[in-house]
């Protein structure tokens, strides 16, 4: 989608899904790849990684490593991965890398040249992997890769060794991803996605197969979208997803081995991602069928426009888990009695501390699962106090970057690549805001679609996440100047966001019409809005915000009293006043 190389830094890898079995013993993997080696690091890295589940007989499957600046072609079979081809590299430079099995002996291609065979393999079939950058243990490669390809071999067909890249289109291709052009292939055609949904999760297996089992009811042509699951690090059973479930739609799955946070694994999505649209989804929000058909259609109806569903969220608890926080348990126990599942024993496995599922995919498929949830307090909050107000176009509100959250958001791919990758920044919050707010300055539309109600499934909450937040909010507000993103930081004395908005309309009124008189506020201002920022990050008590010997505080009281006079100015005066006595 950026049309630039993909860089693998030598921790995670992608897998997508296929039937090993529809290829065997006759096949071409195709990459064009920068390996790159890493400082005082002789161990193997994986190119293609020899990984198929779930295949019985003697089947081994066929990968490519780099070690030591050497290029191997290895065979593996159950725990045994055997060298059958082994040669130099020079790395640091751009090649075309073919693997060619015929009748399963293997043949090597750099740049056009055939440069190794090997000898037939011993095991009675071998087959290919999609399954590349590495696996879940170690070995992951490092590098930059501009295309990956899988091609199906006719048997005794050796002209096929020389296919050109104009040649892509082909009936034998099985899968095939290029970088540089964002294009998808699959079962010998260009893959034309409208839609790619990126999930990026942690350690929710559990619900993530429920999220994705609402993605399987959409009416939507299973053919034009496809779902990346960005895997931050689990140590549950998400990997296993992509080997031991299928879907109709295409699915990709992308795994950091470390823990790098979501912003991260989402801008690895959308690197990743073919669709004309994109939609961010947590990975625990359950969507009704018409989920995907709504984001489309928005962005079919509307240019540079942000489709939003954050703030018509629903609460549903499909699990329960025993780290649940006081509140989250007392709710759930009222809400258990209604539940299908509900019986004397599962009460039992609940007291007695153990993980219990209470929803099924049979609750997902005929949409019962709905007559469970509940209402999230603060959607409420949000349509009495904004979209009353301001209508689900948020016309005349000066923050509308605020709906660009994550769980439930989409934005045609083109604009991310106008504005660039989400903020990698550390912990909880922010990240998507701050995208928001570039989407917003660039002259993007912010809609909170009223259909887009969805389901999200109740989970343990960190503790860490409020400070995250704010410390991540001081990011966002060193980053910009502008006094429209910098004045929110108000929010976090305890001003609701809406009273925030009135302030700075109130700001600007006084901008336009007292400023020249009373010279010194905007200064004034800015360095206390700066002074907050500063004990936010160091999480000192907000008191004592006007430190300064060179302001006369009695003379700067005495001039927001005059401006509390005029009743455009009084909200900014008012509370400007209040926050200097603080």
């Amino acid at each position: 989608m950026f049309n630039s190389p993909f860089t693998f830094r030598g921790n995670e890898y992608i897998a997508a899904q296929f039937n090993p079995r529809q290829i065997i013993d006759n096949f071409k993997y195709e990459c064009v790849i920068l390996p790159q080696r890493r400082s005082n690091n002789e161990n193997a890295s994986y190119l293609i990684s020899p990984e198929v589940n779930n295949i019985e007989g003697n089947f081994a499957v066929a990968g490519i490593l780099f070690q030591s600046n050497r290029l191997c072609v290895v065979e593996k079979y159950q725990n045994n991965v055997e060298t059958v081809i082994s040669l130099p590299i020079n790395q640091n430079e751009w090649i075309k890398v073919v693997l060619i099995y015929i009748d399963k002996t293997p043949t090597v291609y750099i740049n056009e040249k055939e440069v190794a065979v090997g000898t037939k393999s011993r095991y009675t079939h071998i087959c290919p992997s999609l399954v590349f950058g590495g696996n879940i243990k170690d070995g992951c490669f490092y590098g930059k890769i501009q295309s990956i390809k899988l091609w199906k071999v006719p048997p005794n067909q050796s002209e096929i060794r020389l296919m050109r890249e104009d040649m892509n289109v082909n009936q034998n291709i099985v899968w095939g991803y290029d970088f540089l052009s964002g294009s998808a292939y699959k079962s010998g055609k260009k893959s034309d996605y409208e839609v790619s949904i990126i999930l990026p999760t942690f350690n929710k297996y559990q619900e993530l197969l429920l999220t994705l089992h609402s993605l399987e009811c959409q009416h939507f042509d299973k053919k034009k979208y496809e779902v990346i699951i960005v895997d931050d690090g689990s140590i549950d059973k998400t990997a296993s997803i992509i080997n031991e479930h299928n879907f109709s739609f295409d699915l990709k799955y992308i795994r950091s081995n470390q823990n790098i946070g979501r912003a991260s694994m989402r801008n690895l999505g959308i690197q990743n991602a073919g669709g004309r649209v994109i939609v961010f989804l947590d990975a625990e929000i359950i969507v009704k069928p018409d989920f995907v058909s709504l984001h489309y259609q928005g962005h079919k109806e509307n240019k540079k426009i942000v489709i939003c569903g954050s703030l018509v969220l629903k609460g549903l608890y499909t699990i329960y888990h025993p780290r649940y926080n006081m509140e989250q348990k007392t709710q759930i126990m009222k809400l258990l009695k209604n539940y299908p599942t509900f019986t004397p024993s599962t009460l039992n496995e609940i007291k007695s501390g153990k993980t219990v599922k209470l929803l099924t995919e049979k609750e997902v498929s005929n949409q019962s699962y709905q007559n469970y949830s509940f209402d999230k307090p603060f959607v409420k909050v949000y349509k009495e106090t904004l979209f009353n107000r301001f209508g689900n176009n948020l016309n005349g509100f000066h923050f509308p970057w605020l709906l660009f959250c994550t769980g439930n958001v989409s934005v045609e791919a083109k604009a991310i690549k106008e504005v660039g990758l989400f903020e990698e920044y550390p912990g909880y919050g922010w990240d998507d805001h701050e995208l928001g707010y570039r989407l917003y300055k660039k002259g993007y539309r912010f809609f909170n679609h009223n259909g887009l109600a969805a389901y999200h499934q109740e989970h343990p909450i960190s503790k860490t996440n409020p400070q995250d937040a704010i410390k991540n909010f001081v990011r966002v507000f060193n980053k910009y100047p502008e006094v429209q993103l910098r004045i929110f930081i108000l929010h976090f004395l305890g001003i609701s966001v809406p009273n925030v908005h009135l302030i700075y309309d109130s700001y600007l009124n006084f901008l336009s019409g007292y400023s020249n008189i009373y010279k010194g506020i905007p200064k004034l201002l800015e360095q206390i809005l700066q002074r907050i920022s500063v004990k936010l990050w160091k999480e000192e008590p907000l008191t004592n915000l006007l430190n300064t010997s060179s302001v006369n505080k009695e003379q700067i009281i005495k001039n927001l009293e005059e401006l509390e006079r005029y009743p455009k100015v009084k909200p900014f005066a008012s509370n400007f006043k209040n926050i200097i006595k603080m």
